[in-house]
């Protein structure tokens, strides 16, 4: 057998240990999603590594798999989302939900406000334990431990026999603290607490002086009992019956929280589009959405184009060092060209309202109060985004129009057109058939800029009176964190991938007709 076969197997081997790991976890935590993807890319790797029947496959299958785990997944897991309750209160599912409310505890009534003598000792390593004298037959002598300690320590021993006659015999390689040491220690010695059992805890409550400290008995009960015969849980601290109704058990009318995920149909498209919470301030993101994407793809090519244009001179001097100048701002990372265009539009103490002092002084006006006003912020929003696209838009029209024929526009010249008649009937279409894709994908991008709006403007400024955290210049995919993540009322993810699957379906229909446009021109001007 060749070594390359062996290793194969042996790497082949270790991968599917990998998935035999993955899916019993996967299963444990109820992740059906990741579950299947395990499953189908393990499937894949075997079927076409274990044989040479599919050899041209193997080297598609990672291309295939990166995109199948980071496309097409995330796709079809963000649309299932869509279709559920995901939020801030429902994130779990039923299992895991039952285990969390299970897990709570109370302290009954009868174990509460239990004082007795603590005594505070420290052995040869300055570490501290308690003594509690809880009754003649109830004495605990440990170590005193952290919240962080409690579940990995040991419980306390019973040692009745280190009190005799009322006098605490102390142990040896140990030291009995005074009232003014345990003064001195006292905020160490407050989070600590001595584990009598599973249930149960000492702490100490009071420091005296003379004689023996007092400390607290800290002990609880299981909160919540889940009843799975009739799908309830038991309020084991009032003997309350509390059903579980649609995604949350319920105690006297009131939910208790955590609830779980549960699938909702098109509750949040209903929602989206019918509750007027939600609609009035979408309906205001989604025009300037729209705004802000058209008019910057506008902008930034006219700017780039007439730069190119400009520049697209056969004996134009220092042409290069123009070209690298232009193409700067786009090989600066555009999150520090945010960062820097936010400190320049400073209305207090920014660069460019110191230089317009003159012209503000002349005309009688205030300083424009960038990123304050709906009006400014707008404004800057599109002149710095401007300034981040014009680049790119440069480098394109400029390979664009090298590839034009000349002999079309000396062509044009010897019938009598003029410079404008040539570049709006030659050269602007011919532009046109060459880069439409690449207006379409500066759109698509444009329409979902995160970075430049979270990092500029935040969304800011807010809009006055609006029930849900918007801005002015908030577009769809910032509106849609917010609602995820700073909504108000928690995150709602659910109403949160609804909104990104309108996005994607509008950026596809608006895609699909622009394309189907740029064929046009193809079948037009491609032959010229």
């Amino acid at each position: 057998m060749k070594t390359s076969t062996i290793f194969r197997y042996i790497l082949l081997a270790v991968f599917n240990a990998g998935v035999f790991y993955a899916i019993p976890l996967s299963i444990a935590f109820e992740a059906w999603f990741l579950l299947s993807l395990i499953i189908l890319n393990a499937f894949l790797v075997n079927i076409v590594y274990l044989t040479d029947r599919f050899k041209p496959m193997k080297w598609i299958l990672p291309g295939m798999i990166f995109m199948i785990s980071f496309v097409v997944f995330p796709a079809i897991y963000n649309t299932y989302v869509s279709f559920t309750n995901w939020s801030t209160g429902h994130i779990l599912n039923k299992t895991q939900a039952i285990k969390v409310l299970e897990d709570r505890t109370f302290t009954p009534e009868d174990q509460k406000d239990i004082l007795f003598d603590l005594y505070v000792l420290q052995d040869q390593n300055l570490q501290f334990y308690f003594f509690a004298d809880l009754d003649e037959n109830n004495m605990f002598f440990g170590k005193a431990v952290t919240d962080e300690d409690i579940i990995t320590a040991s419980f306390a021993t019973h040692e009745p026999s280190l009190k005799k006659n009322g006098e605490l015999s102390i142990p040896d390689g140990f030291y009995l603290l005074s009232g003014k040491e345990q003064i001195a220690n006292a905020d160490a010695l407050q989070d600590l607490s001595l584990v009598i059992d599973s249930k149960t805890r000492a702490k100490l409550f009071k420091i005296s002086v003379f004689g023996a400290s007092t400390g607290s008995l800290s002990s609880t009960s299981q909160l919540y009992t889940y009843d799975s015969t009739n799908d309830a849980l038991i309020n084991n601290s009032t003997n309350t019956i509390c059903p579980a109704v649609d995604d949350n058990f319920e105690c006297n009318g009131k939910e208790i929280d955590p609830g779980w995920r549960i699938y909702v149909g098109s509750e949040n498209y209903e929602n989206l589009f019918s509750n007027q919470r939600i609609r009035g301030p979408l309906n205001i993101v989604t025009k300037w959405t729209f705004q802000f994407a058209i008019l910057t793809v506008i902008f930034s090519f006219f700017v780039g184009l007439l730069l190119s244009m400009i520049l697209n001179k056969d004996n134009l001097k220092f042409q290069r060092i123009y070209r690298s100048l232009f193409i700067l701002p786009y090989a600066i990372p555009a999150f520090v060209s945010v960062l820097v265009w936010k400190g320049l539009l400073n209305p207090d103490y920014g660069v460019i309202n110191n230089w317009f002092a003159p012209i503000y002084e002349i005309l009688e006006i205030e300083p424009i109060k960038w990123l304050k006003t709906k009006e400014s912020a707008r404004a800057a929003v599109l002149l710095v985004n401007t300034w981040l696209g014009f680049p790119y838009m440069f480098l394109i029209t400029t390979g664009a129009l090298q590839s034009i024929p000349k002999e079309l526009i000396e062509a044009a010249k010897v019938d009598g057109a003029s410079g404008i008649q040539s570049f709006w009937r030659i050269t602007f279409p011919l532009l046109m058939v060459s880069i439409s894709p690449l207006l379409i994908g500066s759109f698509a991008f444009n329409f979902n800029n995160f970075t430049l709006i979270f990092l500029l403007s935040g969304g800011g400024p807010p809009v006055i009176g609006s029930e849900v955290a918007v801005g002015w210049t908030d577009i769809l995919i910032s509106f849609t964190y917010k609602l995820a993540i700073s909504g108000g009322r928690g995150n709602m993810f659910g109403l949160a991938s609804t909104v990104t699957i309108v996005v994607f379906g509008i950026v596809l229909l608006i895609s699909a007709l622009s394309f189907r446009y740029t064929k046009r021109l193809e079948r037009i001007y491609g032959n010229i």
